[in-house]
């Protein structure tokens, strides 16, 4: 199995008995919560879509996996996520819904499959709001960004893979939404999820990669 992430973009691509793209945390339907609250924003679905048929293409994609949090309200599916998220679901190639904690009633609305985890070799693919056993683990959840201050005091935060090796080998994606930051690991926040709330992941040891390619070191020394 070979595994690498597609440049500048919050995604990777696995091979092995077939090529799959893996993207996490669409949050589809968040701009509806922007909109109630008088928030006007383009139609982040529409991107997002394009953004995937364009690595589809160009990397021959031939299974498109989503790693949870497909859609964003809670605790209910908005008239928003019913109306969009079928449409959106629609491409030429297999997708597999990896169900996270924002999917309550997705297999009402959608025709995928959906599942809790699922395995491509000795890697484990599942969204991270839930303990799955496994040595090789992928998943999202958390959203992590690295976060930047300058001279001035301004602030930029920018989206980040984290890995760790040892007994336990991780990879965790940032969200692929663009309008989502997210969590920022190199300041004292907490880590969503149970696998650092119930001490078993630390986040200071693991590595930290911008989407770029660009390594960071550990979390634990860029921390501020």
């Amino acid at each position: 199995m070979d595994l690498y992430p597609v440049i500048n973009k919050p995604a990777i691509i696995i091979e092995s008995d077939k090529r799959y793209l893996v993207v996490a945390d669409l949050h589809l339907g968040k701009e509806y919560e922007y909109y109630k609250k008088g928030i006007k924003i383009p139609d982040v679905g529409q991107k997002m879509k394009a953004d995937l048929l364009k690595i589809i293409k160009r990397k021959k994609v031939e299974e498109l996996i989503l790693l949870g949090d497909i859609k964003h309200n809670l605790p209910f599916t908005s008239y928003f996520e019913k109306l969009n998220l079928p449409k959106f679901l629609e491409f030429d190639i297999p997708v597999k819904l990896i169900k996270g904690n924002h999917d309550g009633n997705i297999e009402e609305i959608v025709d995928n499959e959906v599942m809790k985890s699922f395995r491509i070799d000795d890697h484990v693919l599942t969204h991270g709001h839930i303990l799955i056993e496994g040595s090789n683990l992928i998943m999202g959840h958390i959203h992590p960004v690295v976060e930047f201050v300058d001279s001035n005091g301004k602030i930029t935060r920018l989206k980040c893979f984290l890995r760790i090796e040892g007994p336990q080998n991780i990879i965790i994606l940032p969200s692929f939404n663009p309008v989502i930051e997210g969590v920022s690991i190199n300041k004292d926040e907490e880590i969503p999820g149970p696998y650092f709330e119930s001490g078993r992941l630390e986040i200071k040891n693991f590595d930290c990669y911008l989407l770029d390619g660009t390594y960071m070191g550990k979390v634990g020394d860029i921390y501020h």
